[in-house]
């Protein structure tokens, strides 16, 4: 998800597909946060039935090189699906 040269105001985000009811599952991805001005990343977990909940976060520049992070996903009871975007509304 790209989001350099977007004008102020203007959110990114990326949803997936639906997954399983899970007692972990594990989330592994790349990013790449590096220069003046970078703002945040956020990553949510959002079942069907239930409500949005933040499972990570980073702001600022993290250097000129991509970094693997790894996330524990927990939905118990419902499906849900994966969100990455920058904070602000839905």
């Amino acid at each position: 998800m790209e989001t350099s040269g977007i004008s102020a105001g203007e959110k990114a985000k990326l949803l997936s597909q639906t997954f399983p009811a899970t007692k972990g599952r594990c989330l592994t991805f790349w990013y790449h946060m590096y220069g003046e001005g970078m703002g945040e990343l956020n990553v949510y977990i959002k079942p069907v039935t239930g409500s949005l909940n933040n499972v990570w976060s980073l702001s600022g520049n993290q250097g000129d090189e991509w970094k693997m992070a790894q996330v524990t996903l927990t939905s118990n009871s419902s499906k849900y699906k994966v969100i990455f975007r920058d904070p602000g509304k839905f």
